[in-house]
């Protein structure tokens, strides 16, 4: 059966991946939890979205090898090789997951910080339900980038992951958006004044708050605003 195909295939990778490490040893490490392990090595079933995650942040093994057998099996290897989601429908069955390419080559950090971050992660799944009916998202404008730096802490620290949508390029309410300075790209909270002026306001204290005025308010570049956040624990 084609469902029983893609089971033993991703276990056979996943045996691959483990290599020579004792598997429950190797599953505590990147912290998946016995049950759920034993479910995956013993049962074949289908790793849930935190699971996709932790492997994602503790290894460096593309999820698009792990899932599909496409391309190579190192993010570093592999960092442009994206598989279409024809692919991945094919291969995985996935059909109740969206998968959500991460940006390349860019992060989010201070601007003070300078250079551009390699990517770290080629893409994360989310379940289709949860992105389409309780966020209101569009899957096709979606984007994950890394938080670097620590102009947003506690809110956001370096590490966490961001999902922003690239269809708010304008501040419609206040919140947390994801802007363009230079070459990189920095999560900041904006609020819009009651004169046309933008507030642009840092969760750490330690970092001024900046007022562009109206007229600077046009070369504010807005990439999308973050809806959801995933922190390392």
């Amino acid at each position: 059966m084609p469902t029983e195909h893609v089971k033993l295939g991703f276990l056979d990778r996943l045996r691959q991946m483990i290599g020579k490490q004792a598997p429950h040893t190797w599953a505590r490490d990147v912290g998946i939890g016995k049950s759920t392990f034993d479910g995956i090595w013993n049962k074949g079933a289908q790793p849930q979205l935190r699971t996709l995650l932790k492997i994602a942040w503790k290894t460096d093994i593309s999820l698009s090898w792990l899932l599909t057998g496409k391309g190579s099996s190192r993010i570093t290897d592999n960092a442009l090789a994206k598989p279409s989601k024809k692919t991945i429908a094919q291969h995985t069955k996935m059909k109740s997951y969206i998968l959500t390419p991460s940006q390349s080559g860019v992060a989010i950090g201070d601007s003070t910080q300078g250079g551009i971050n390699e990517q770290q992660v080629d893409f994360l799944a989310f379940t289709t339900t949860w992105i389409t009916q309780e966020m209101k998202l569009d899957p096709e404008e979606l984007a994950l980038v890394i938080v670097q730096g620590d102009s947003m802490s506690p809110t956001l620290n370096p590490g966490d992951l961001l999902l922003f949508d690239r269809r708010e390029k304008q501040i419609s309410n206040d919140g947390i958006y994801v802007i363009q300075q230079d070459s990189n790209l920095i999560a900041k909270r904006l609020q819009r004044g009651l004169d046309g002026s933008v507030i642009v306001k840092n969760d750490n204290h330690a970092y001024e708050t900046q007022i562009l005025q109206s007229k600077e308010v046009n070369n504010l570049k807005i990439v999308g605003k973050v809806r959801w956040t995933g922190q390392r624990v």
